[in-house]
């Protein structure tokens, strides 16, 4: 059994996915309860929806109680744990309440919940679930979830550890189409499209990743998610050779643009296993930046109100009101910029300014008197403010019909000519990129690895075949027991069973290379942050890419006097046959590192 259900402010239900046993589930369980006339249930078989009215009266006490215990007491559930591995995750974001049912263990269904918001954040952007999104962003949400968790995160080790593999290929050719791809981008800058990336993959391995100069860096989870969409459109049957969908990126963390990045995603399917992909960012980065940042500020004032404190309410109001001053600053040199048809624009502008004025006024009048009928009449006013922001955003980041996109058919077209002579040698390497066979005589023992750069969000390891010693289950395991240690601070761990010796690795470096050691003892940080909640720095959760930069906080923590960007992130997995020693398998990983390095080169991985 698996399936999401969200949840409004109000309770509502906004958007599900149940799988057949799960949807099967409820429908027993309605239909005792008398919820639901038997006749009326939906067949074990069908792909039609749970009544929502159902759903909510099965899971109303249940997000009822959630929101008392975050209101009420600031401790709101993480998860209930039930009989025969029945389990439920909470997620919220800016208001929805996510909640995540399966049969797997809570702390896999946890990085799945913050997949599954991560993901919805992508096809959403702010506007979560808003009427302005439209049905396109459903439709495309539930194919990506539906690729993520069906088709790719039980059978491909790419998301099992969340990156993307690379595609080895030597020097000249990674040259040329290094080269193919400037020539797109400089063609897409002189056709007014000056912030663009161009990435190039070959049976889901990454080749090359170009991008503009004045671009928002790419996020390790935007390679990540980039790949589940291509994937996604490409299962469907009724696939086109060509898709153009709109999406929300993250960009990297340390740009001062990213969270929210408004694109135009180009997908081509070339010849021999290619798929070119053209990002177009279109939007005003500094204004959707700061109405991005707005959702959230108010989002948290809107907490502050349900759980009624009143000392916290000030502050909180204090810090909502430069970011609104801000972006109304935005969104006047934002007209002043922009010529065309503006008056939707305009007008809301007008209406948003009249709302904040209104609300304004009423957060001083109290602050004043302290009286409770202005306080009702604030909160009254909030949820209408939002909805204004929403459209806000929806007419000034989410309009993409000044983006000239015809070129994209011609530009995928060129690189496919450009690259067809090597087409057949690309798919035929895609095959067969990386064989441990190939590192046999020199790490006698060896039988898999992955290594992986967390700030590229890219892997290099062997595909796992049919016929290879080491099952999908014991890499499963692998990592799940690796990242159990890690969350306790653990960074290298090693350990053996009847077959196999086991190890993993995380380290961190320099830009040029050197090794960091960290200052902080991870490991007694981490105890103390869980049996004191009050800590000021608390550990991450998951371990993962997808649902939240877990390793860009996690070096956050362990340099806080380094800039953001400037400490790399690296995981090494190896599995050896279980007569090799603890020292050899120490030495293979040192000596497997520095082998990679030189075949790869580290300025593209």
């Amino acid at each position: 059994m698996n399936g999401l259900i969200v949840f409004n402010s109000g309770n509502d239900v906004v958007y599900q996915k149940l799988n057949a046993p799960l949807t099967q589930k409820i429908s027993d369980v309605a239909v005792a309860q008398g919820l639901l006339e038997s006749a009326n249930a939906p067949a074990p078989d069908s792909s039609s929806p749970m009544d929502s009215n159902v759903l909510v009266q099965i899971f109303s006490p249940i997000i009822s109680s959630q929101k008392i215990m975050q209101c009420q007491f600031d401790n709101a559930y993480s998860s209930f744990q039930c009989e025969k591995g029945f389990n439920l995750v909470f997620g919220e974001l800016l208001g929805f309440t996510f909640l995540k049912i399966g049969h797997v263990p809570v702390d896999q269904l946890t990085r799945q919940m913050g997949a599954n918001i991560a993901i919805s954040r992508y096809c959403y952007g702010a506007n979560i679930f808003g009427a302005q999104a439209g049905a396109m962003q459903q439709e495309l949400l539930t194919q990506c979830l539906e690729c993520y968790e069906t088709m790719l995160g039980q059978e491909d080790q790419t998301y099992l550890i969340e990156a993307i593999p690379k595609l080895v290929v030597n020097k000249e050719l990674k040259r040329t189409i290094h080269l193919t791809l400037d020539s797109t981008l400089e063609q897409l800058r002189q056709d007014g499209l000056p912030r663009a990336h161009v990435l190039l993959m070959i049976s889901h391995k990454l080749v090359a990743a170009n991008s503009s100069k004045h671009a928002v860096p790419l996020a390790a989870a935007d390679l990540l998610f980039l790949s589940i969409l291509s994937r996604a459109l490409q299962s469907s049957q009724h696939s086109p050779s060509q898709s153009v969908v709109p999406v929300f990126l993250q960009g990297a963390s340390h740009d001062e643009n990213s969270g929210c990045v408004p694109t135009i995603v180009h997908i081509s399917r070339l010849h021999g296993h290619q798929v070119l992909l053209q990002v177009i960012e279109y939007a005003n980065m500094p204004l959707t930046s700061c109405i991005y940042d707005c959702f959230f500020v108010v989002q948290k004032i809107s907490m502050v109100h349900h759980q009624g404190d009143s000392d916290a309410l000030k502050p909180a109001f204090e810090n909502l009101e430069p970011f609104i001053v801000q972006t109304l600053a935005a969104l006047k040199r934002h007209l002043k910029q922009t010529c065309g048809d503006l008056d939707d624009l305009e007008s809301c502008i007008k209406k948003f300014t009249a709302k904040w004025e209104n609300l304004r006024k009423m957060y001083m009048e109290y602050f004043k008197n302290f009286e409770r009928e202005l306080l009702v009449r604030i909160e009254s006013n909030v949820p209408a403010f939002m909805e204004e922001l929403k459209q806000l955003f929806t007419l000034a980041s989410c309009d993409s019909s000044s983006a000239h996109l015809d070129q994209l058919y011609e530009s995928a077209s060129i690189v496919e000519a450009k690259l067809l002579e090597f087409a057949e040698f690309l798919a035929v390497k895609a095959t067969r990129n990386i064989s441990i066979d190939a590192y046999l005589e020199d790490f006698p023992g060896l039988v898999h690895f992955m290594y992986v750069n967390r700030n590229s969000g890219q892997m290099l390891g062997p595909d796992l075949r049919t016929n290879q010693l080491v099952t999908k289950t014991k890499l499963w395991n692998m990592v799940e027991f690796a990242r159990r240690y890690l969350k306790k601070g653990q960074t290298t761990v090693m350990w053996k069973d009847k077959v196999f010796h086991y190890s993993y690795f995380l380290w961190f470096e320099d830009q040029s290379g050197g090794i960091l050691s960290p200052t902080l003892d991870l490991q007694h940080h981490f105890l103390a942050t869980a049996a004191s909640s009050g800590s000021a720095i608390k550990a991450p959760t998951e371990p993962g890419a997808l649902s939240v930069d877990y390793y860009f906080d996690l070096a956050e923590l362990c340099f806080p006097k380094l800039a953001p960007g400037k400490v790399r992130v690296y995981e090494l997995f190896c599995i050896h046959l279980g007569l090799v020693t603890t020292t050899c398998a120490v030495e293979h990983a040192r000596r497997l590192v520095a082998t990679i390095s030189d075949v790869v080169g580290d300025e593209t991985f």
